[in-house]
């Protein structure tokens, strides 16, 4: 009987493994993809954070560490694209665009030329970002690119701060300081359970949904002082945030 149900259903349940056997070979490229581009991501980020901080000797070690790891990304999947960018027809030119950054801000810094070798690289960030956009991807850096974003709008308050007297202009700071203390939650709660263990990931975003409340107080209380404060305090922690997670 039981060789009967086998010699009746095998070839059936063996047709249906292997048709299940694609999607779990594409699942498992696309995470040696999101993992291959977060080896590179991570040297690259800390080239631009030395970049800005005056330090290009440090910055061009952490770029010779992040261009090899894409490079090592462009060697395996530039002409193996993965199933999940398949239908993409600018994938390769991605891949392509990340190459020639990396390339020109090396060469940039060879020349000593800081500044040219920032805006070579910057770039490369959103470029990442829009392959996965509009490929239908999320990962938690794009969480973190939301985030600093919305940091961005709320620190044009520290050189333009609302005018007290205009309820209209306070609102408008209040939402966005609203919308920033959103998206830091947001990511603090889609971070994974390894990164919330981090000592750093706590300081940083404790810090930051601890000030960003009061910066509702500095707005109600119409002190420019207290608000400027809060801004430079978390514009600091927001570059921390990408720079240590993004």
């Amino acid at each position: 009987m039981l060789n009967s149900w086998t010699a009746l259903f095998a070839p059936r349940l063996m047709a249906s493994m292997l048709c299940l056997l694609p999607t779990v070979l594409s699942a498992g490229e696309l995470g040696d993809f999101h993992r291959q581009v977060a080896d590179a991501y991570a040297p690259y980020r800390s080239a631009m954070f030395y970049l800005r901080t005056g330090n290009p000797g440090v910055a061009s070690l952490e770029l010779g560490a992040a261009a090899k790891q894409w490079q090592a990304v462009a060697e395996r999947f530039g002409d193996q694209t993965p199933d999940a960018f398949s239908e993409d027809p600018a994938f390769a030119d991605s891949l392509t665009a990340i190459s020639k950054a990396f390339e020109d801000g090396a060469a940039a810094l060879q020349k000593e030329d800081a500044e040219a070798a920032t805006e070579a690289l910057e770039p490369i960030r959103s470029e990442l970002a829009a392959l996965r956009r509009r490929n239908g991807l999320r990962t938690f850096s794009d969480c973190i690119d939301d985030m600093n974003a919305a940091m961005d709008r709320l620190w044009v308050l520290r050189d333009a701060p609302p005018d007290f007297d205009d309820p209209a202009a306070v609102n408008q700071a209040k939402r966005a300081a609203a919308v920033t203390l959103f998206l830091y939650q947001r990511c603090h709660d889609q971070a994974s359970d390894q990164q919330k263990a981090e000592e750093e990931f706590q300081r940083l975003f404790d810090g930051s949904l601890a000030s960003l409340p009061l910066v509702f107080e500095a707005l109600d209380q119409k002190n420019e002082g207290l608000l400027v404060n809060l801004l430079r305090e978390l514009r600091s922690f927001d570059r921390m945030i990408w720079l240590q997670f993004g």
